[in-house]
């Protein structure tokens, strides 16, 4: 015959066309630790995800910089804990750490702010940005605007800002409702809100806006 069929079988590698990407949440990354911790003390940690299979994909954690030698990085699951050195009472720390995966791609570099001893609550967004339909019944809530407390202590929340008194929130929950019904054509359309988180007999406080 003056030609032949032969079966060809093409596998697809992967290429390492992409870098890791922090997935650690909330943002800013906050973390606190005693100032008597001993050495080996979780105080974070961190993750990033890399969408390459295989080897390209494995993702190791480097510090660096910061830190003066007080914290070091695990760079297989990324824990970040202390090193035995001292650390000054109230003092925050910066830690500038990288992600970066087994043929060296690299993350953007992120900072890892700690605080050796007590910081306010952080609230899960910087800002809450929502619409809300007219209708929206009075007392029904349309947003949670949570918080989470380093000193793992009850968080209360109150509006700082609450235009014509329209709005209210759970102490308990940070539930927003509205104290009476809206109307698109009569009210004004676009409300700023501030919202407070406080904690503890020393009012260890912070503020997140809603709009």
């Amino acid at each position: 015959p003056e030609w032949y069929l032969v079966r060809v079988e093409l596998t697809v590698t992967d290429v390492n066309d992409n870098i890791p990407e922090w997935s650690m949440i909330p943002a800013p990354y906050l973390a606190v630790v005693s100032s008597d911790a001993p050495a080996g003390s979780l105080v974070y940690k961190l993750h990033a995800q890399d969408g390459d299979e295989g080897n390209n994909g494995e993702v190791e954690y480097f510090m660096s910089d910061g830190g003066e030698g007080r914290f070091e990085v695990d760079r297989k699951n990324g824990q970040v804990r202390t090193t035995g050195l001292p650390l000054q009472r109230d003092r925050e720390y910066l830690l500038t750490v990288v992600a970066a995966d087994r043929l060296g791609s690299r993350s953007a570099p992120v900072v890892v702010s700690v605080v050796a001893g007590a910081r306010p609550p952080q609230f899960t967004n910087a800002s809450f940005t929502i619409a809300i339909p007219e209708n929206t019944p009075e007392g029904q809530p349309f947003l949670v605007t949570p918080a989470v407390s380093f000193q793992k202590k009850p968080i209360s929340y109150s509006l700082l800002i609450n235009p014509s008194s329209l709005f209210s929130i759970s102490a308990e929950t940070g539930e927003i409702s509205l104290t009476r019904p809206i109307d698109y054509e009569s009210d004004q359309h676009r409300y700023l809100l501030l919202v407070r988180a406080s904690e503890g007999l020393d009012s260890m406080s912070s503020a997140a806006e809603v709009c």
